[in-house]
């Protein structure tokens, strides 16, 4: 299996830059994004049923090694880091290639897993964009997942309920944030993994043309960039007796409804 992992920076440390509207995360504390530890943890709940090995990859800079360390501290087998300045500034596509493109390299797979969205762009573009490129059947918007006779059984959530499906694999898994308990990791693993390393591929690796991935690769563009002005409110202290009136007040300005309409 292989699980695609993003170090994200935290949320309430990071800033966007007002010259090339892209995330500022020099000053942020890199994190494993949230619905990638769900990822893990599903690979790591078949891996004990089932056996195998896990290897995690994942793209970005060179800090990004810590948070493969973590990943192969709570049961991963590999970690492999693809790190190059010419991978910079990617969008979506240009990810999805470059990642497709390890994929290919690391070579037979039964089961790719990954997060359904990242914290830092939000699309889950990446996840799809990996099972077209490898021409491989997809199935998104996870909560659990199993192996069966050799197939993957997987229960999707959806708006209006959970929908059960099977595939053979090759197959490419997203996984929602929540659907299960990330584990934490192991102070022996975790020493084992800085004994291990991790591997480091860069453009040279994949033999990637440079004008299909990182900047160059990207054809999204961010055109403008614009903050909402601060909403101004106002607050006022309301005694327990005054309450009925404020709620008559509240309905008819439309802003409450109460009986049964509301």
């Amino acid at each position: 299996m292989i699980v695609m992992m993003k170090q994200v920076p935290d949320a309430e440390e990071i800033f966007i830059d007002p010259v090339k509207y892209t995330l500022n995360r020099s000053q942020a504390r890199g994190i494993i994004n949230p619905s990638d530890e769900n990822a893990l943890e599903a690979a790591l709940r078949i891996k004990e049923k089932e056996g195998g090995e896990i290897t995690v990859i994942s793209m970005g800079p060179p800090q990004a090694e810590n948070a493969i360390i973590e990943c192969m501290g709570r049961g991963a087998d590999r970690g492999i880091l693809i790190t190059d300045r010419v991978f910079a500034a990617a969008d979506t596509y240009a990810t999805s290639l470059t990642l497709a493109a390890a994929v290919k390299k690391i070579g037979d797979f039964d089961i790719i897993f990954s997060g359904e969205s990242t914290t830092d762009s939000g699309t889950g573009h990446v996840g799809p964009g990996v099972a077209e490129f490898l021409e491989i059947d997809q199935v998104t918007y996870t909560v659990d997942s199993r192996i069966e006779s050799g197939m993957l059984i997987a229960e999707r959530e959806l708006e209006d309920g959970i929908e059960v499906v099977s595939t053979k694999p090759p197959v490419l898994v997203t996984v929602l944030i929540n659907s299960n308990l990330p584990r934490r990791s192991k102070l022996r693993l975790k020493v084992d993994a800085i004994k291990k390393g991790v591997e480091k591929w860069d453009h040279d690796t994949l033999s990637l043309p440079v004008d299909w991935v990182g900047l160059k690769g990207s054809p999204t563009l961010v055109g403008a960039l614009k903050i909402p002005e601060e909403r101004k409110r106002e607050s006022k202290p309301v005694k327990l007796e005054e309450i009925p009136a404020l709620v008559d007040e509240l309905v008819k300005k439309g802003i409450i409804k109460i009986g049964d309409d509301a």
